[in-house]
């Protein structure tokens, strides 16, 4: 009785497990069962979900400015590891520093703008982008940059459309230039004027 005991428990164990194996992914598709829930904003996110840790490329680079105040690569660099640590109010900080000493840098001028629309500025966003795209006829993100805040944040359709028309301008017959053209669309077709 103890054998045939033993044999039905590992067949039953066998049948369980190959129905199992083929009835799970019916459940929840070919990639398994579903992963945990993200965190809530403000809730601490564990461990393996975490961005890289930028604190020792942040304190290397405040030592070289320690001897080195005044140089711009070192304080661009200073903003954009903040930018990548999404730490807004820095990034800021260090951005506005590098062009008070070297006013004029387009690309700078684009990421303060991407790091003031984060922090919840739209205006200054938008002067932003403005003063790059004077700066640089041929600079497409600050174009770009500038049609999403005017439409998606300050609510100027006709401002976006000319600043997504002026982005096509340079970027041309691109993947990027085709997504612009149908954001454009989009916009017109929401207000009326298509």
């Amino acid at each position: 009785m103890e054998k045939k005991g033993i044999i039905l428990v590992v067949g039953a164990a066998l049948f369980f497990g190959l129905m199992a194996g083929i009835l799970l992914p019916s459940f929840f598709g070919p990639e398994g069962p579903p992963l945990p829930m993200p965190s809530l904003v403000g809730e601490p996110e564990p461990p393996f979900n975490r961005g890289p840790d930028y604190s020792l490329k942040i304190r290397e680079i405040k030592r070289q400015l320690q001897k080195k105040p005044d140089e711009v690569r070192l304080l661009i660099q200073l903003g954009n590891t903040y930018f990548d640590d999404n730490r807004y109010p820095e990034a800021i900080e260090a951005y506005s520093r590098a062009l008070a000493l070297s006013p004029g840098n387009p690309d700078v001028l684009t990421d303060l703008g991407i790091m003031h629309r984060r922090n919840g500025d739209p205006e200054k966003a938008s002067e932003c982008f403005r003063q790059a795209a004077s700066l640089s006829p041929d600079h497409p993100q600050c174009r770009l940059n500038l049609g999403i805040v005017l439409f998606f944040d300050l609510k100027d359709p006709e401002g976006a459309i000319r600043a997504l028309e002026d982005f096509i301008r340079i970027v041309g017959d691109s993947p990027e230039g085709h997504s612009a053209r149908t954001l454009i669309a989009q916009i017109r077709a929401g207000s009326g004027k298509e």
